[in-house]
């Protein structure tokens, strides 16, 4: 037993020794992540000085957090973490960041370098040489890193983040403008990552960067229905503010057959009527794709919800076809009802005629209308066609009108007056159906 005594105390020595190690590499850990204070980076310090993970924590403290920042302790530092643990690519890469910090352009970008090549197929190693190299005057070189990181941005390179690619087009357009060479560059050529520069060219270009939008997305396929979705609603919704309504129709038409590929929507020739599903004889393409709900953009029917008024399609009472749109004033209102309403794309200073039929029941005098406005600036032309009061079976109603030279696009709402009280023995109920707006004389 004796003889076996000195080698018991090494390891009950082994033992403490190690605890020791682990209870104060815990508290290290523990104060960097916790600790908010110089104090606390020097108590973490002392707990263990050799830890590159605590050498480091403390350089970026002093770096970015301290009061005032001290940059050259920050890189000595960081030097010590390198040094510590020189396969590490984070600290590498914070290392370039410091030097930078400090002047040292050269030492910056080797540093940063280093990090490439140590996490070559990391997102965040290629995206900070990409923005270090932009600022420093080397946009071919940047331009080759932004590419890399939108690749290598996504769970696979088919599909970059789309977050992560919208922030390289904005450092990009921060440093060079609209730059449509040096964004197509960036730009893998994979549909994700097309539809995404489709996007952004629509949101933040000027109208021939818009022109560039339509292009890219005219080449998208209709297979990959989440990139082409999200591409054709943010040109739907930026086209349509900026009245170009003609263009937007064209996209809308692509969403259109989108929409009927599996067989779920039957679309139907409009010829000489511009409205979209007149006689509300399937479900509105919004509610399918809610993001045309939200922002009230598109081409059909959106029928949104008001919490007294009922809006429904319904196949009880019905003009033509199968369905109309049943409007039920079953509660006092506390507000207008506007909730539905459609965009149309027409002609400048040209005459139209709206017609469609309505079948009331217990309708007050101050009764529903549709309202024909400029879907731009409402103010700027505005009219109504009043539905009958009380009960009426179908009736025919029509309107003519021309309109004025800036209106590309009307918006058709269904309004309906604010009713302070109820009779509940009395429910106003209204049905519409079979819209048509045509050209006169066609």
């Amino acid at each position: 037993m004796l003889k076996r005594l000195p080698l018991l105390i090494a390891v009950i020595a082994l033992a403490v020794g190690l605890g020791n190690f682990i209870v104060k590499n815990f508290l290290a850990a523990s104060l960097i992540a916790y600790g908010d204070t110089d104090a606390s980076r020097d108590l973490a310090a002392d707990y263990a000085p050799s830890n590159p993970l605590v050498i480091a924590a403390r350089g970026k403290y002093l770096l970015y957090r301290a009061e005032p920042s001290r940059p050259e302790e920050a890189v000595a530092e960081l030097q010590r973490a390198v040094v510590a643990s020189p396969r590490d690519y984070r600290f590498w890469l914070e290392l370039g960041r410091a030097y930078e910090s400090v002047g040292e352009v050269a030492r910056a970008e080797k540093a940063l370098q280093r990090a490439v090549e140590l996490a070559p197929r990391y997102f965040e190693t290629r995206w900070t040489m990409a923005n270090f190299r932009l600022r420093t005057g080397k946009t071919e070189a940047s331009l080759d890193d932004f590419r890399e990181a939108i690749i290598l941005s996504g769970r696979d390179a088919a599909r970059p983040d789309e977050q992560a690619t919208l922030n390289v087009y904005g450092a990009i357009a921060g440093a060079l403008g609209a730059n449509l060479e040096a964004l197509q560059r960036v730009t893998p050529t994979n549909n994700g990552a097309q539809a995404h520069l489709t996007g952004f060219l629509a949101t933040h270009g000027a109208p021939a960067s818009l022109d560039v939008a339509i292009d890219l997305w005219r080449r998208l396929p209709m297979g990959d229905e989440a990139s082409y979705r999200r591409a054709s609603f943010q040109l739907i919704r930026e086209l349509q503010g900026r009245g170009c309504f003609t263009d937007a129709r064209e996209v809308w038409d692509g969403i259109e057959r989108l929409a009927s590929a599996d067989g779920a929507l039957v679309v139907t020739s409009q010829q000489t009527n511009l409205m979209t599903n007149a006689g509300f004889e399937r479900a509105p393409i919004s509610e399918r794709f809610t993001e045309f709900a939200d922002s009230l953009t598109g081409f059909d029917w959106i029928i949104g919800r008001h919490a007294e008024v009922r809006a429904r399609r319904t196949d009880s009472e019905k003009h033509g076809g199968a369905y109309s749109l049943q409007l039920t004033f079953a509660a006092s209102m506390r507000s207008g009802f506007q909730e539905v309403s459609q965009i149309v794309a027409v002609e400048p200073a040209q005459g139209y005629r709206l017609s469609y039929f309505v079948k009331t029941r217990n309708v007050p005098s101050d009764a529903p209308f549709v309202e024909i406005a400029d879907a731009i600036e409402p103010a700027s032309f505005a009219l109504r066609s009043v539905v009958p009061g009380g009960t009426n079976d179908w009736n025919g109603q029509s309107i003519a009108f021309t309109i004025p030279a800036s209106t590309r696009g009307l918006r058709l709402t269904i309004r309906g007056p604010q009713i302070a009280a109820i009779d509940p023995t009395r429910i106003a109920e209204v049905w519409l159906d079979d819209f048509k707006l045509e050209k006169t004389g066609q």
